[in-house]
């Protein structure tokens, strides 16, 4: 990496604190939880159920631990599951690379399902195409009341194998069938050429947040701060995000906190209701 494009890790290796909570209204809350939750085949919002172990390549390995510990004490706190080995088998990569489109061409032509499910060609395309500084794609499988489990993917869908068949299993309650989806893998890319005004505690937050949660619209904004303000040039330029927020992190705690087979309005709901109790917290405490 050349010496003017690696000036974001001299910035020191103190990790950026929590941004200062601010309140929104309930719509506002609402509009934080749908543009941070893409919603999976299933038609709910992904979690991790297996144990994460993220690997980082592309830096010098004092940023790659850094940036590693920082996923994995993330994950600790929100109540994701880790795996404790430091030589587990990764399943969340997380790429630093001048190159990032040329890295996910080969992904698309060697791995699509990596670029999580798709119905046509042409939306694969579209789905390969790096649009942020920072982006991540996370493919995800559906899993039923008895742990069975089905890569959402086109091809997995028509191939006869066990993990092919449709997950059936369910409830069929209103409330939440008991089917979940979750992440069987992730891949994070970031291009350090773009990344030169950022303190590595801030791009350590940001990667964290983005490999365990899957933002519908990364760059959206809104009323509530949240480190994902960082990829949108044109936000908070008065107040940049240094941080998870505390409706990041209360966002990650809903999410791996609540019922992963309920509805998708009740996940939603649930998760909002986090980020409201946060702030209340936060407005005591003052």
């Amino acid at each position: 990496m050349r010496k003017s494009k690696a000036c974001f890790i001299l910035a020191g290796l103190v990790l950026a604190g929590p941004a200062l909570a601010q309140s929104a209204s309930g719509d506002g809350v609402s509009d934080f939880v749908d543009s941070h939750s893409a919603v999976a085949r299933l038609g709910k919002v992904a979690r991790w159920e297996d144990p994460v172990c993220p690997s980082v390549t592309g830096l010098p390995p004092n940023f790659i631990k850094f940036i590693t510990k920082r996923v994995r004490d993330v994950a600790t706190a929100v109540g994701a599951p880790v795996n404790a080995s430091e030589t587990c088998k990764s399943n969340i990569d997380i790429v630093f690379t001048t190159k990032p489109q040329a890295l996910l061409d080969t992904v698309r032509a060697k791995e699509p399902v990596m670029l999580g499910y798709y119905s046509s060609n042409d939306q694969a395309d579209r789905m390969a195409k790096v649009n942020y500084v920072i982006q991540s794609w996370h493919a995800t499988q559906t899993v039923d009341l008895r742990g069975n489990a089905m890569i959402d993917s086109r091809n997995a869908e028509n191939s006869g194998s066990a993990q092919g068949s449709r997950a059936q299993n369910s409830t069929g309650s209103r409330l939440g069938d008991g089917l979940h989806s979750t992440f069987y893998r992730a891949i994070v890319v970031a291009n350090p050429d773009k990344l030169g005004d950022y303190e590595i505690g801030t791009l350590a937050d940001h990667v964290a947040f983005v490999a365990l949660a899957q933002p519908a619209q990364p760059d959206a904004c809104g009323a509530l701060p949240s480190i994902l303000d960082m990829t949108n040039v044109e936000c908070r330029k008065e107040a940049p995000v240094k941080g998870l927020t505390q409706a990041d992190t209360a966002y990650l705690r809903g999410l791996y906190q609540g019922d992963a087979g309920a509805s998708l309005r009740n996940q939603k709901d649930s998760i909002a209701f986090r980020i409201k109790d946060g702030q209340k917290d936060a407005q005591a405490a003052k």
